[in-house]
């Protein structure tokens, strides 16, 4: 059995060396940040987390992982999972960039957020590569399952490509033009959200015409093209509804995703 196990520490080492001979920093270890940082530290030791929070990161340190409430500088690789486009910013203007830092940033941008990063004329590398998790579905969370990726330009690309190969499956990475990144996360947000609106609407009908919701959507998604979404108790959260309302305003003259917005509502007061 010793034996055994010194294999696969060995396996791992070999697989993992690499990514050994560099200092990894997750910034923002809300819901999405933390699993990232957990994810990685099963694997890299050398990996600090950072949040504002005094009381999470408190709270962490007694789970005996390796945290600060101190912002770090200095690293070779930064990954940025905080909550706003705003706070991204915030963390760029605060790193050190003298020894030219990797800097991926994970969370979801407002367009027009990277045209605003490449005028600050950073010293480093940058990528995006917006986190894609769901809590309830062990099956895709962080690195099993598909992300996308773009870069300010094609070292960047390749530098944060080849970190991601570290955990992930080449197949589930899909590279493109760092814009259409940015923008993509949002709309499928926003995309998620209309089809749960629509799911909501057939409810309210079933509801006043005294019909099984559960059943009519089960016999719909019969159909190898549909696939009618649960209607529960309203779209909560916090990610579909800011990444609806960044949409929103972005198309202005929109039609279905005003209408989405205000059929949530109703249905969020009429199930009450």
């Amino acid at each position: 059995m010793h034996i055994k196990n010194l294999l696969i520490n060995l396996s791992n080492l070999f697989k993992w060396g690499i990514v050994f001979n560099y200092m990894i920093t997750v910034i923002g270890l809300g819901e999405i940040g933390l699993v990232t940082f957990k994810e990685i530290n099963k694997v890299v030791k050398d990996v600090v987390g950072h949040d504002i929070d005094a009381k999470l990161i408190k709270s962490l340190q007694q789970d005996k992982l390796n945290v600060t409430f101190k912002f770090p500088k200095k690293s070779d690789i930064f990954i940025v999972s905080v909550y706003s486009s705003e706070q991204v910013i915030d963390v760029l203007t605060k790193i050190d960039y003298s020894n030219k830092p990797l800097i991926i940033i994970e969370s979801t941008l407002k367009p027009g957020t990277i045209k605003q990063i490449r005028k600050m004329n950073l010293n480093c590398y940058l990528a995006l590569c917006p986190h894609r998790y769901f809590k309830g579905d062990k099956y895709h969370q962080v690195f099993n399952l598909k992300r996308v990726l773009g870069g300010i330009d094609k070292p960047s690309i390749k530098k944060a490509y080849d970190f991601y190969l570290k955990f992930m499956d080449q197949s589930n990475i899909t590279i493109s033009d760092i814009e259409l990144v940015e923008i993509s996360k949002p709309l499928e947000n926003a995309y998620r959200f209309v089809e749960i609106a629509i799911a909501e609407e057939i409810k309210l009908f079933c509801d006043k015409n005294n019909l099984n919701f559960n059943e009519l959507k089960k016999m719909m998604n019969t159909k190898w093209n549909i696939n009618v979404k649960e209607a529960r108790t309203g779209i909560g959260g916090k990610c579909l509804p800011k990444d609806m309302n960044i949409i929103n305003k972005l198309m202005k003259k929109n039609k279905i995703f005003k209408s989405a917005i205000k059929l949530d509502k109703k249905y969020k007061f009429q199930s009450k």
